[in-house]
This record gives structure tokens, sequence and C-alpha cells, in this order.
């Protein structure tokens, strides 16, 4: 079976990346937490102070192959604990959540403002901090603010995308703790969607495709060619793959701007022609022979 020899080929996906497989945030209310720019403005006006509090973030829908459709979200991020923290740094003893809302409000009164309109739904959420405008205990946050790769949590075709200006995702997306750029080729390689199509379950199907759950008990599984830098072959074919991903993404990004017909096939024909060299190396990564690739290629993932 074509899949068992790719299996052996690889180490899973959970142990390639030491378990750093994170969803994005649950807030529990996002009409509280998620803002628009307009928002923003009117909140860092009134307390400066309150700006790294904003973050810009992507849903799964947002995030797409070698590129994302950044639409200018944003979300309030307060992480439990903060606040006591904070507030910890002016006095000593316990912090009654008086005091801290007091305290909030004289150098957040931005934020403040806002949330406190969505009192009643914040407090009857499941999903919250040591106090109601705070967000759920997470610690994984310094991961999200460091370089990695996101996806979104169902598909139906690869969607991986490197990030590394510190977007933060809502819980329709995922991100591994790594910016491997040979990773990033793999996961959007025709060989990783056959992969997950044999370990996934369907979702339903969209525009006559599969889609798949990208959740971490299927993608933990997914298994991943390790390379050895010790052996010229393996380097080579590592480095390879690394160049053409690098000019896929500036290649999907100048595809993106493109204004013309012309312009817009140029780039296309390109990110195609570099998607078939990319699958060619990850077949050879694995051993595939001629006829095991036409299993992969010609496999009902749709």
């Amino acid at each position: 079976m074509v899949f068992e020899k790719i299996a052996k080929a690889g180490k899973p996906l959970g142990e390639y990346v030491a378990r750093k497989i994170f969803y994005g945030l649950k807030t529990g209310l996002n009409e509280a937490f998620i803002i628009t720019p307009t928002q923003r403005t009117a909140i860092i006006e009134q307390s400066p102070a309150s700006s790294p509090l904003v973050k810009p973030f992507l849903g799964g829908e947002d995030i797409r192959r070698y590129h994302v459709d950044d639409k200018g979200k944003l979300m309030i991020v307060i992480p439990c604990g903060w606040t006591r923290a904070e507030v910890g740094k002016l006095r000593n003893g316990t912090v009654s959540e008086k005091q801290a809302w007091e305290w909030l409000t004289q150098n957040h009164a931005g934020i403040a403002n806002h949330l406190e309109q969505f009192e009643n739904g914040l407090r009857n959420r499941q999903d919250q901090g040591d106090f109601f405008w705070e967000l759920r205990p997470c610690d994984y946050y310094s991961s999200l603010d460091a370089p990695k790769i996101i996806f979104p949590d169902i598909c139906k075709a690869p969607r991986f995308y490197v990030e590394r200006e510190g977007i933060y995702l809502a819980n329709t997306a995922y991100c591994l703790g790594s910016d491997s750029l040979y990773l990033l080729g793999l996961l959007n390689s025709r060989l990783f969607w056959f992969s997950i199509s044999n370990i996934s379950i369907p979702f339903g199907v969209r525009a006559g495709e599969f889609r798949y759950r990208l959740i971490y008990q299927y993608m933990e599984q997914v298994p991943i060619r390790s390379i050895d830098p010790k052996k010229p072959a393996d380097k080579t074919k590592h480095d390879t793959i690394v160049s053409l991903v690098e000019q896929m993404l500036t290649a999907q990004k100048q595809l993106a701007t493109a204004r013309t017909d012309r312009d817009k096939n140029f780039y296309g024909g390109k990110c195609d022609s570099l998607d078939r060299q990319i699958d060619t190396l990850v077949y050879d990564l694995y051993g595939l022979t001629a006829e095991e690739i036409k299993i992969v290629e010609s496999a009902r993932t749709h």
C-alpha cells in the first residue's frame, strides 16, 4: 500500500515539531473582542498604552495556499492573568475585581469602555480568564507571537502559509511552532493531501471535493520525511525545496497584485510550474516509484 510506504519514510508531524501544534484563540464572545480598524483607532486615542493589546488576526477562511487574504481583522487580546500581574506591579497582596477594573479603566480606558457594553455576555461565557474582560487560560501566546506555519481547521486542498509578523489566529485556524520552508513545501504538496486523506475523515463536500479536518489528532500523524544533513543528496533536496518555496511565496504575492490578464496568466503559470517541481522532489524524498506516483495523483480525494 502506497500510504504505508509513505508513513514508513517519515516521522509523525507531532514528533517532528515537538508537539507544537496549536489552535487559534477561542474568545467565547467574538462580538466583544473582534473589532474594526475604526474601533481600534478610537481605543488607542483614549489610551495609547493599549496598542499592544490589539492584535491583527486571521481566521481559517483567510489562510490560502502560500498566501493569506488579510482583511485587516483585529482582536483585543487580554490574556488570563495579565490584569492581576499588571496591577500586582503596583500593589502587594490579592487584587479584587473592583480594584482590577478601576485600574483597567484608568490605564486602558478605551478597552474598558468598549468591553463594558458586553459585560453580561462576557460574564456568562464559559471561556474566560481571572476577570470577565480576560481570555481563557492559554500557555502558547509566545507561539502565536513567533514565526509559524498556519492553516485552516477544515479545507478541500492544502492551504499552508508561513507567518512571521506575529499575527494571531481565530479558533478556525491552527499553527505549527515552526517556520521551516522545507516543511511548508511538504505540507502544500500533493503527497501531503494524499496522506491526510488516509488519516482524516471527510467533512462534507464543497464544489465537488471532499473537505478534510486538519485538527490536532489527524495532523499529528502526518508522516514528514526528515532530512539527514550528513547526506549530501538529502541536503541538496532540502535546499532545492526551500529555494522553490521561496520562489513560490514571491510568485503568489506577484499573482495577488497582478492587474492585467497577461500578468495573471504569467504568474499563475509560474506557480503551477513551481508546484510541479516541488511535488516531484517530494515524491523523490519519499522514494515513490512512477507507478506509486500515479496512484497518489489519481487517488479520489475529491
